[in-house]
């Protein structure tokens, strides 16, 4: 399944390791592509983790920009970066799949209706990668499970750096924090949206 140049892949066949997109990168991708211009197009990075799906690390807004202009096909590059070929990177991205899978997301098509506006993206998405890490470098695949247990209608997400908060989600994507034995509501869901 390895490939080391540039390749033609179906985007329908893309599996997703992202659950929003940025409204900001969206508008940046969206006044430069151009059907006319795909010399331009950089190639998306995708890299097998053990499904035998390529799935994206990288270009899911370009991916998205190209399934609505119409593309069926795009080219890709299989990623060999430390960042996701490393123990760490490999649980990271399938952490991210699990929340792709867990929302019903398995088509790039459906994340245009989960463009959101910065602040959003920050909060949704930088801070969940960021509470993902601390959960899955600072605890073994046993620690994770005894602290899904603490919770166990809801699904352990991430971690603050010290570990003091624990960061879970419902299926609706409502997310709480776990500290001091509580639960507290965090955020109701933002029914993340299309907004361009």
């Amino acid at each position: 399944m390895l490939f080391n140049r540039i390749k033609s892949i179906s985007i329908d066949s893309l599996g997703l390791s992202q659950i929003y997109i940025s409204q900001e990168k969206y508008a940046s991708v969206s006044e430069w592509f151009s059907l006319d211009n795909m010399e331009s197009f950089q190639p998306v990075s995708v890299h097998d983790f053990g499904n035998g799906i390529y799935t994206l690390t990288d270009g899911h807004t370009r991916a998205l920009i190209a399934y609505e202009n119409g593309l069926t096909m795009l080219p890709a590059i299989y990623d060999n970066d430390d960042i996701v070929t490393n123990p760490t990177g490999q649980s990271l991205y399938k952490a991210d799949m699990e929340w792709c899978a867990r929302f019903g997301l398995n088509h790039i098509k459906q994340l245009g209706d989960r463009i959101i506006d910065k602040d959003l993206y920050k909060k949704l998405w930088i801070e969940r990668c960021d509470r993902s890490y601390n959960l899955i470098t600072k605890t073994t695949d046993s620690e994770r499970l005894r602290l899904q247990k603490l919770v166990p209608n809801l699904f352990l997400y991430g971690a603050s750096e010290e570990m003091s908060e624990l960061y879970f989600e419902n299926a609706s994507g409502d997310l709480f924090i776990y500290k001091e034995n509580s639960l507290i509501l965090e955020m109701r869901d933002c029914k993340s949206r299309k907004i361009m």
